[in-house]
């Protein structure tokens, strides 16, 4: 059986809405930490916070530091003195992986593919995860419009499918495959055409203008256009639906875990949504609140691994 790759392997999962939570989670750490850090006697211990570059491509980092520079104005007022933070950047995870060693990182947040394969690696602490107003799940959609002839998930063969471009084995890519291996033994070419694009918005205004008969998107990126445009509700309708994964988890080192400090930022994190700053921020990313990890949540992550590479080998 072949599985569906696409081109691209330089790129981790992306998806705009929900990659902003991670970068702006990123910023507030490192925020949190500068801020405590005023009028701290003596010399500090310098400690980075690590995010991918491949994680954000659709950020609007003008956007992410005003609203920043708000928030840290607020925070100021609210915390203890203590270590300063800078943030590290990594083009992607083979990257991090190469360079990490030469920086003091704190905190590093990761897809949960890659927490899960390098967690031991990097003796990482998971410790919190970005929530949506109901859950600190994503679901995916497989998208087609009202007036298709398409009835089931089989009757995406040999049409036009749209997808974001990502690498072999990111989230959405691997349930589409377990998907399709469940309901219909796909061949070589399943679809007639793959159309990989740069964003959900336009994948979604894609099918909404019947340049592609069906494709695959985050529920909060759909819904988000619902919002901007009804339209979209009225000509679109959702063919399958994943079951929730989590996007990304952040983790403190084994360093800084073990670390006083630890305890202060993991107790303000929690509290930001009662920030009139942190709000401001979790408006621009879509994020209600920051809650604490659980194991649990990472229960479909590892049943998708399990299911994905039973029709891989």
């Amino acid at each position: 059986m072949k599985i569906i790759t696409t081109v691209s392997k330089k790129y981790l999962l992306l998806k705009s809405i929900l990659l902003a939570r991670s970068i702006l989670l990123v910023l507030i750490i490192s925020s949190v930490l500068i801020a405590q850090n005023k009028n701290a006697p003596g010399k500090v211990q310098v400690y980075g916070v690590a995010f991918l570059r491949s994680m954000y491509n659709d950020v609007n980092y003008n956007d992410a530091k005003a609203a920043l520079k708000v928030y840290i104005d607020e925070l100021q007022k609210k915390l203890l003195n203590g270590y300063k933070m800078k943030p590290v950047m990594y083009d992607n995870v083979e990257d991090l992986l190469k360079n990490y060693s030469k920086e003091n990182l704190a905190d590093i947040t990761l897809t949960p593919l890659d927490f899960l394969k390098y967690k031991s690696r990097l003796s990482l602490y998971p410790v919190l995860v970005a929530s949506g107003y109901n859950s600190p799940f994503e679901n995916y959609l497989i998208l087609i419009r009202k007036d298709s002839d398409i009835k089931n998930i089989k009757d995406l063969a040999d049409k036009k499918f749209g997808m974001i471009q990502t690498g072999e084995n990111s989230v959405p890519l691997m349930w589409l495959n377990v998907e399709l291996n469940n309901k219909h033994s796909y061949k070589k070419n399943f679809f007639k055409r793959v159309i990989l694009g740069k964003s959900e918005s336009k994948l979604i205004l894609s099918l909404f203008f019947n340049q592609i008969d069906a494709c695959l998107v985050s529920k909060t990126s759909f819904e988000t256009m619902i919002e901007l445009n009804p339209q979209i509700k009225n000509q679109t309708r959702i063919l399958c639906t994943s079951p929730g994964y989590l996007t990304e988890v952040s983790s403190f080192t084994k360093k800084f875990n073990e670390s006083k400090f630890s305890t202060d930022l993991f107790n303000t994190l929690l509290k930001l949504d009662d920030y009139s700053a942190g709000k401001q921020l979790f408006a621009l990313s879509k994020t209600a609140k920051i809650i604490p990890y659980k194991e649990e949540y990472m229960y479909n992550i590892k049943k998708l691994i399990h299911d994905y590479s039973k029709i891989k080998n």
